[in-house]
């Protein structure tokens, strides 16, 4: 009586077992056979696209994609060209938005007797040159657009006012764009101010730039930390 019971037990634990794994095995079917459709759907949805290219019917696919090794040449040229402009795209894109900025210090001093003011040759410090070109003391605008323009200039002069402006020049017409003035102490030993000045302005294509001081034979001290001038497009 004791065996039977067991056996039977043992029994039910077997179809129990039996049952279990044969769910497991169906739910794996299904998890397989849901991938397969997605599967599907996606090989139908890029050949109903392929096809949309070339404006054929999707019904007959052996025309379209992959089929055609000829038709499958001309998509991948389409595709080749399609990337060539994207790409040619996002360079403009990154280019339009580059700032072009250039930080510049002095080289020397120039006086201007005759005309009565000074000017100071420059060199790049930092630069992003695409949209602006330096020659010597002025700075060309090369890509039009709103820049923020600063200078900085360190007087070592007894005359009692010193200062500087900003001019653009364009098509020989020239406009001052920004000046600084700072009064100066008469004893040379202690004759040390700086003028700083900045703003914001919009500069056409083709405009120059300077730094002028208006008084001959200007007393200047010329190092990078002192003396500057720079501008960057906003």
């Amino acid at each position: 009586m004791t065996n039977s019971y067991t056996v039977k037990l043992y029994g039910s634990y077997l179809l129990h077992a039996v049952v279990l794994l044969l769910a497991c095995l169906m739910i794996l079917q299904s998890n397989q056979v849901r991938e397969l459709q997605i599967q599907l759907q996606e090989l139908r949805h890029w050949t109903s696209l392929v096809c949309a290219d070339r404006k054929e019917s999707t019904a007959d696919i052996s025309h379209c994609g992959t089929f055609d090794p000829q038709r499958k040449t001309q998509w991948n040229g389409i595709r080749r060209k399609r990337d060539i402009l994207k790409r040619g795209s996002r360079r403009q894109r990154c280019t339009a938005g580059r700032s072009a900025f250039v930080h510049l210090v002095p080289l020397s001093v120039h006086s201007y007797d005759e005309h009565d003011y000074t000017v100071v040759e420059w060199a790049p410090g930092q630069s992003l040159e695409e949209g602006l070109q330096v020659s010597g003391e002025t700075v060309t605008v090369v890509t039009r657009g709103t820049y923020f323009i600063y200078s900085q200039v360190l007087y070592k002069d007894t005359t009692w006012t010193m200062g500087h402006v900003i001019q653009k020049n364009l098509n020989g017409i020239e406009t001052s764009l920004m000046k600084c003035i700072q009064s100066m102490p008469s004893n040379i030993t202690v004759a040390q101010n700086t003028c700083f000045t900045a703003g914001v302005h919009y500069l056409e294509k083709g405009s120059t730039l300077k730094l002028s001081i208006p008084r001959k034979s200007a007393g200047l001290v010329i190092r990078p930390h002192t003396t500057f001038l720079g501008m960057f497009r906003i």
